[in-house]
């Protein structure tokens, strides 16, 4: 094969795997935590390659599945992981390339009606925490727009909301928290702020955004460890 078709279809590839990162999420509602995890490895794997950070602490639950399911793939190349991403959203739904074209040509959005790992609620019996679990700006603003004091209420287990939307990734509901008066450094029941969340988790454009606003990065949890310490190499450079 000429040296020039494989560079067409290692593109084509990589065109593929792009649609299929973006049409995933429409389906975190359908998904488990199992098949989530294998997506995230798969994702990493392709774009960053073989896992390079150490591993997380026994307390980082999240944190270390994550890492688990990545660092599990091995020396996998990018290209296999690529296919095995869409070969996975494949097994899902055969269909999936025709409707994400159709909906990118309707320039539609598609917002997940399921908290992640949650059982299926009715709308009316979802709260705050609810709507920024399952990544619905709307419903965030809407709220905070008649209770500001939402921004800083934790739930049961210590964590505020500007936790989970720094766990989630969701930049704008992290800015709605802000504007709201959410304090950016609170911390959760093991002392960590959104910035040890969104270093742990790999959201850079989080990162930054907490970083602007005044984020206190030398923060040290109950464990005395740091957001940097926590954090890929890309984001401690940032730190």
């Amino acid at each position: 094969m000429a040296e020039s078709d494989l560079d067409s279809e290692v593109t084509d590839l990589e065109e593929t795997f792009n649609r299929a990162a973006k049409y995933l999420q429409t389906l975190v509602a359908e998904l488990d935590s199992g098949q989530l995890l294998a997506f995230y490895g798969l994702y990493k794997q392709a774009t960053v390659g073989p896992c390079d950070i150490p591993r997380p602490n026994w307390y980082q639950v999240q944190a270390k599945h994550k890492w688990e399911a990545w660092k599990n793939l091995g020396d996998m190349s990018h290209e296999t992981a690529m296919a095995n991403y869409i070969h996975g959203i494949e097994r899902i739904n055969p269909s999936w390339d025709e409707e994400e074209a159709r909906a990118e040509s309707a320039k539609w959005i598609v917002f997940s009606k399921l908290s992640n790992g949650s059982a299926e609620l009715n709308d009316e019996d979802k709260t705050f925490l609810d709507w920024i679990k399952e990544g619905n700006e709307a419903k965030v603003q809407e709220f905070l727009s008649g209770e500001p004091a939402l921004a800083n209420i934790p739930d049961e287990e210590g964590m505020h909301p500007i936790h989970w939307a720094a766990d989630r990734g969701y930049l704008a509901i992290l800015a709605h928290l802000v504007k709201s008066g959410a304090n950016i450094n609170s911390r959760d029941q093991h002392g960590q702020t959104a910035l040890h969340y969104v270093a742990s988790c790999d959201h850079v454009d989080a990162v930054k955004y907490l970083l602007s606003i005044g984020a206190q990065s030398n923060v040290v949890d109950n464990d005395g460890v740091t957001p940097k310490e926590i954090a890929n190499e890309q984001i401690a450079a940032l730190l």
